[in-house]
């Protein structure tokens, strides 16, 4: 059911209205929405136990090996390269625009240039070379700053990811990596961008419901016969509390939630079609270099102070409460900012 949501809603349900708001909190908050808030909270607060307890025993520690780092790297270098090569291609543009026009970093980002078609290509030449990691950075910063600048930094948002992988590049610098410790804390950055980004687009599907509805009027078989605002707020709560698990889990949790993550990725990509398939490229490589790493000094960070399996358990739900709520106000604060800007 949740596989239905799980497309970037923005590429195939047309053209966005920026200026709309999202919808009123009275209409968020429906039965479905606050029965599945405990529900998923104590899903939340199982998981992280059964995570803590796990971690205490061998099979906690026993996915790590040598070479990791270096094989992370590749694939997502790879990644980002094809996927560079397809948008410059044209290989990826919405389905309601001339794919003449091109598209800048993601298929829903139209009006590339042949400047911007230029820094796209030599990207993905840049990216294979461990030397130019920091030109190839500073390119992906470029088209997301080109981004901004055309579609407004709230609706960027939904692609931090992008930012998460300029900076994971630039750190990748073999210079860096050995004079600096950025080797160590690139996971992390990575992690941060990809997490929030998902919750994000998560939070979207509580509060544009239509965009997503709008698909799944399109592709009904995959609703499994439910009602279409039940499968939306459904399909919010999965994505939103996996993509919770990646920042705050141990090694076993998250790569149990990164796979989870690329299988409803990967199973839409069929249904949908070529956009689709081409752009999850570059997500599909985060969550391969994140399912070989596993856990980093970031998730540690979370999940400070807890001594106990039953306390981590307790603060990491707390914690869920805290960021589904702080991250829903703050979707409502920034759009209400974007849209005075918009208007000023």
């Amino acid at each position: 059911m949740a596989s239905a949501a799980q497309a970037h809603v923005k590429w195939f349900c047309g053209v966005i209205d920026r200026s709309l708001p999202p919808a009123a909190p009275r209409d968020v908050l429906s039965p479905t929405f606050l029965l599945a808030v405990p529900l998923f909270a104590m899903l939340v607060a199982a998981g992280a136990l059964l995570d803590a307890v796990l971690a205490r025993t061998a099979l906690g520690s026993a996915a790590r090996f040598t070479g990791r780092d270096a094989i992370g790297e590749l694939i997502l270098r790879v990644g980002m390269s094809a996927y560079a090569v397809c948008l410059w291609a044209n290989l990826a543009v919405v389905m309601w625009a001339d794919s003449s026009v091109g598209s800048i970093l993601t298929p829903d980002l139209l009006g590339r240039g042949r400047v911007l078609a230029g820094v796209q290509l030599a990207f993905a030449v840049l990216v294979l070379i461990p030397r130019a990691s920091i030109p190839a950075g500073a390119a992906l910063g470029v088209l997301y700053a080109t981004g901004v600048a055309q579609y407004g930094a709230f609706y960027m948002i939904d692609y931090l990811f992008f930012l998460g992988a300029a900076a994971y590049l630039v750190m990748s610098d073999p210079w860096l990596k050995r004079h600096s410790g950025a080797g160590t804390r690139r996971l992390a950055v990575l992690t941060v961008s990809i997490g929030v980004s998902l919750m994000w687009t998560a939070i979207e599907k509580f509060l544009f419901p239509q965009w997503t509805i709008a698909i799944l009027l399109h592709h009904p078989a995959i609703t499994a016969g439910f009602e279409l605002p039940t499968v939306t707020t459904i399909a919010g709560f999965i994505e939103f509390s996996l993509a919770f698990y990646v920042l705050v889990g141990r090694d076993i949790l998250i790569r149990v939630s990164i796979a989870a993550l690329m299988a409803l990725f990967m199973l839409a990509m069929p249904e949908f079609g070529m956009v689709d398939v081409v752009g999850h490229i570059p997500l599909i490589a985060i969550f391969l270099v994140l399912l070989l790493h596993g856990e980093t000094s970031m998730q540690r960070q979370f999940r400070r102070g807890a001594s106990s399996v039953f306390a981590s358990a307790g603060w990491v739900t707390i914690l869920y409460i805290i960021v589904l709520t702080g991250m829903t106000l703050l979707y409502y604060g920034l759009h209400a900012v974007s849209a005075a800007i918009r208007s000023a």
